[in-house]
């Protein structure tokens, strides 16, 4: 029997609640994880020390228990999680309350899927924990809760009665003025814990539950009765916790809702010592114990007693005994913690059927303002612009039912014929929107770099990181882009990231390739929402930062060569003219010349097409070697190191749908060449190496970025593979950061400066690259050129998700399919792969075109608004 099996479990998970709200985290052991809800300091400021509190040590703060009874037989109680901490329960003296025996966790964010297995319980139980993530609803996504729906089902041929308790300590709510409440509304009951005060902690929490049994409730107790205690009196030497009491009878000591009184801790100061207590009047003594009784840690002590003695209390003398009981009790638990009072419970309890089944939904809501900048000021919530405390939220949650909707997009991201490795990556990533975001009271929008660490809106890191945000909160991303221009340095050169709020930026202006990063996201960002009001505030800032680059072209050859040291691999000493610079700058001179030919600006565009032409002759002739480019050359000297980064400019052109600056055959060449080098199975593909043949400077030798795997760049580097056709090389980097994760514990917590890194967000660039995704919103054009070719036997699926629009696209020999499920697509052109296209149908009805080489030209723009299906056909 003493034989295991070890393998590493994952110390992240699936993380719960809005965008810019703070969150909890469900790990795979069933637990909830890291309350960073209440301003806590490793979401809410800046990490300054190594130790901060991230809310890890509320871990059991909401939990959840299963009971089972069949008539005839002992009840059956399971913890439903499978953290047992003799510091809140004595599970192995009392093995009646055991964890659940096999958690099984499919977490497709926004949705955790937890299927409870035990050969001991006669039921099948799942739990579904779904986020308020609705795509193209920003401010629906920011609601700070979440939803958590039990499943049950009676397989057997019997009646069995089930109960479901939840237990929510608020053990991290400041205890100043704290309060509960139980309010029982539209067929849920709900508890309310708040706090009164103006400190960061101060705020409220909401659990409630809904079913179509019957709900018992702790309306507010101390929390070691919530957990454990010994209570030792002239009574005896008894093990308190409700948990016993719910494993007797299946129900809680239930407490009077919609009360005009809520629950209040106990006056420490009122509690008469003995020879006090001897001298009271009867009805004081009386009044004194109907008062106590109002608490479960009270009932509970009474029922114990009442099993010997019934009807306990008979008379005064009993009724003084008892107060001297419970008041050293109280004392007790007072002494244990700081926060004792103000823990509470629900539990829902029915009978089910043979062969029946239920849904029970609880909802965890919560409401903390008062987040403060390091400054001292108040920065707040955008969430406090619907709601003013946490039962409000609770209620907006349960009437809206925004499961539904994050659920079909969970659904969505995973409806593809693509290996599940993609949809993966999609999904796991989209869970840092919500861990690592601010939204501020003031419409402020910022995502940490790293959670705690460095700062907001890093531009370097938002470059690669925003796609996904892009396409499902298009308003964000402009929004976060519009708060950096405004920092942006009177020489041109853009901000490097916000600290220590969202009104304050450092002073690393001096990254070279962040200005071309920029200007590349904002013909992004406007080719795919058509916000021309955008372009119009942004192409000042885009002139300027195109400008200042072209100062370090000193010797006039079309490419930086000064001053380019600094760049995102900040401890990688780069010189002269290099490679990733370089090519990074020639791809924001195209997305630059496009701009200024959208603004009608002729000047700027003729002669930044004149600098790109120039630019792309010098860089072949100074870094080209025949395999690939050198990473930098100065008159002097040259780096022969072969950079797995060195095509990011050319993969953010390709990546919103661009042509890029360089042949396909030469990126095809190049992408082979890095492949070989720079990845095998073990090291995954880790940034440089130096080639067989090729010198290397010290700077890159043994460089600690150079030799480092970064999540972020691997994702995108794929992207790039697959959408040059290089699928099975595609497939295997996708894979192998995925499985690398999972084996280090962090499947969801990518690392590179510091927790939950948004770079690996460049995983959504991979879905573009499938679909071969191009927009142009102020054209009215989608392109979608899919790098698997259908055949008869094999058809390719995966869904669209644009600023406008959500779907999917579906192509098999003979049609493609676009079917539209939220927003809209309208289309006046659609560019498909080269082909006979000879009929279009909107809904079954013929449409007008004119086919113009790979694009179909619609003789009236075409609207495939939700639910709608626009079907191409060729011969």
């Amino acid at each position: 029997m003493a034989k295991f099996t070890s393998t590493k479990q994952q110390t992240c998970g699936i993380a719960l609640g809005g965008i810019g709200t703070g969150s909890v985290e469900l790990f795979p052991d069933g637990e909830f994880h890291q309350f960073q809800i209440y301003n806590t300091p490793r979401w809410a400021t800046c990490c300054r020390e190594n130790k901060v509190d991230d809310g890890e040590g509320h871990t059991g703060d909401l939990s959840f228990w299963v009971r089972t009874e069949i008539e005839g037989e002992a009840p059956i109680v399971r913890k439903l999680g499978q953290k047992t901490d003799p510091d809140e329960f004595t599970y192995r003296m009392y093995a009646w309350n055991k964890p659940v025996e096999e958690i099984a966790f499919d977490g497709r964010f926004p949705v955790c899927d937890l299927d409870y297995r035990d050969p001991a319980l006669p039921i099948k139980l799942s739990l579904r924990a779904v986020s308020p993530f609705v795509p193209h609803d920003a401010d629906a996504s920011g609601t700070p809760g979440f939803y958590l729906t039990f499943q049950v089902k009676n397989p057997t041929d019997k009646p069995i009665k089930v109960s479901l308790l939840g237990r929510s300590l608020g053990a991290f709510l400041n205890p100043e003025g704290r309060q509960s409440r139980v309010v029982a509304q539209d067929g849920r009951v709900a508890l309310l814990s708040s706090s009164q005060g103006t400190a960061s902690d101060h705020g409220s929490l909401c659990l409630s539950v809904e079913g179509d049994g019957e709900t018992t409730c702790i309306g507010g107790d101390y929390h070691r009765f919530l957990r454990e205690y010994v209570a030792a009196s002239e009574f005896g030497i008894s093990q308190e916790s409700f948990l016993f009491g719910f494993r007797e009878s299946g129900r809680l000591p239930d407490t009077p809702s919609n009360s005009l009184s809520p629950f209040s801790a106990p006056d420490p100061t009122d509690r008469p010592a003995p020879e006090v207590l001897a001298n009271l009047s009867d009805e004081e003594i009386a009044t004194r114990y109907l008062r106590i009784c109002y608490f479960a840690s009270a009932k509970s002590l009474l029922r114990r007693i009442r099993h010997i003695i019934p009807g306990f209390p008979n008379d005064r003398s009993e009724k003084e005994a008892f107060l001297r009981c419970y008041y050293r009790q109280m004392g007790r638990m007072e002494c244990e913690k700081e926060n004792a009072f103000g823990a509470g419970a629900l539990c829902h309890t029915l009978t089910l059927p043979a062969g029946g089944e239920c849904e029970v939904r609880f909802v965890y809501s919560w409401y903390f303002p008062h987040h403060f900048s390091e400054s001292g000021e108040e920065m707040g919530h955008y969430y406090e612009k619907f709601f003013q405390n946490a039962f409000e939220v609770t209620q907006d949650l349960a009437e809206n039912r925004l499961d539904r909707k994050a659920a079909t997009f969970a659904d969505l991201l995973f409806d593809t014929t693509l290996p599940e490795a993609y949809p993966e990556c999609w999904s796991s990533q989209l869970s840092t929107l919500v861990k690592c975001s601010w939204w501020l009271r003031d419409g402020k929008f910022g995502i940490w770099e790293g959670l705690g660490y460095c700062g907001f809106h890093t531009t370097d890191i938002t470059y690669h990181a925003s796609f996904g945000l892009l396409a499902l909160f298009p308003s964000l991303q402009l929004r976060q882009m519009e708060m950096g221009a405004a920092f942006q340095r009177e020489d041109g050169r853009v901000h490097h990231f916000f600290t220590p709020d969202l009104y304050h930026t450092d002073w690393g202006f001096d990254r070279v390739d962040m200005n071309p990063q920029f200007v590349l996201m904002v013909c992004r960002d406007y080719l795919f929402t058509g916000d021309e009001g955008y372009l119009d505030r942004m192409y000042t800032p885009v002139v300027r930062a195109v400008e200042s680059i072209a100062l370090l072209d000193q010797n006039g050859d079309g490419l930086p060569d000064t001053d380019t040291g600094r760049n995102t691999y900040d401890a990688w000493h780069l010189s002269g003219t290099p490679c990733y610079i370089s090519i990074l700058w020639l791809a924001a001179l195209k997305a630059g010349t496009l701009l200024a030919d959208r603004r009608g600006d002729t000047k700027n565009r003729k002669k930044w097409s004149a600098l790109l032409s120039r630019g792309r002759r010098s860089l072949e002739k100074l870094l080209w070697n025949g395999e690939y480019y050198d990473l930098w050359r100065t008159d002097d000297a040259t780096d022969g190191c072969l950079m797995t980064d060195q095509l990011d400019g050319e993969w953010f052109l390709r990546m919103i749908g661009l042509d890029g600056n360089l042949p396909d055959r030469r990126v095809r060449r190049v992408l082979s060449t890095i492949w070989r080098h720079n990845y095998t199975p073990e090291t995954g593909l880790v940034n440089a190496s130096c080639p067989e043949g090729h010198t290397t400077t010290l700077y890159t030798h043994q460089n600690c970025q150079a030799e480092a795997e970064w999540t972020g760049i691997g994702y995108a580097f794929a992207a790039l593979l697959l959408i040059e056709g290089k699928q099975k090389d595609a497939l295997t980097a996708v894979e192998t950061v995925n499985r690398s994760q999972a084996r280090f514990g962090h499947y969801w917590d990518h690392w590179e400066c510091g927790y939950r890194y948004s770079r690996p967000l460049s995983s959504w660039s991979t879905l573009h690259a499938a679909l071969g995704l191009g927009v142009d919103a102020p054209k009215q054009s989608l392109t979608l050129r899919p790098v698997i070719r259908p055949t008869a036997k094999k058809s390719f699926r995966a869904p669209i998700c644009t600023p406008e629009g959500i779907g999917t696209a579906e192509f098999t020999a003979g049609v493609c399919t676009i079917r539209c499920t939220e927003g809209s697509f309208p289309l006046s052109a659609l560019r498909l792969p080269a082909d006979d296209w000879t009929s279009v149908t909107l809904d079954g009805s013929p449409v007008d075109f004119t086919l113009d080489g790979d694009t179909l030209r619609f003789a009236t723009p075409v609207t495939v608004g939700a639910g709608a299906i626009l079907q191409i056909f060729h011969s």
